[in-house]
């Protein structure tokens, strides 16, 4: 089975128009946020961002062995329900990685000195 069919199996339709809207939104993000201090912080939110995706990797099969212990992976919601959790819980962890790399760090004094 091609990768093509497997994500169109799995993951629920989705209208183009939508897909491109998102799309075009996530870049006029990034273009706001190259403006907006991205620039300056962009070492500490690849960090945030390899981090948080290292560390999904890791957490991934303990995911997949509690989804099928509940048997969810049968069905193609439960995949979904498995992906967007996982999604969630990698976005959450890089945005408080960066939180602490940014904020917390700089006000108890440990940042670095630019």
């Amino acid at each position: 089975m091609s990768s093509e069919s497997v994500a169109s199996f799995v993951w629920p339709m989705v209208n183009g128009t939508v897909s491109i809207v998102a799309l075009v939104l996530a870049v006029m993000i990034f273009i706001f946020g190259m403006f907006s201090g991205a620039r300056a912080n962009k070492v500490r939110m690849v960090f945030a961002v390899c981090l948080s995706t290292v560390i999904g990797w890791f957490t991934m099969p303990m995911a997949v062995k509690l989804v099928s212990v509940l048997n969810m992976l049968d069905t193609m919601t439960g995949i979904v329900i498995l992906i967007t959790v996982m999604m969630v819980f990698v976005a959450a962890l890089a945005t408080t990685i960066y939180e602490i790399i940014t904020v917390t760090l700089s006000d108890i004094g440990m940042a670095s000195k630019k």
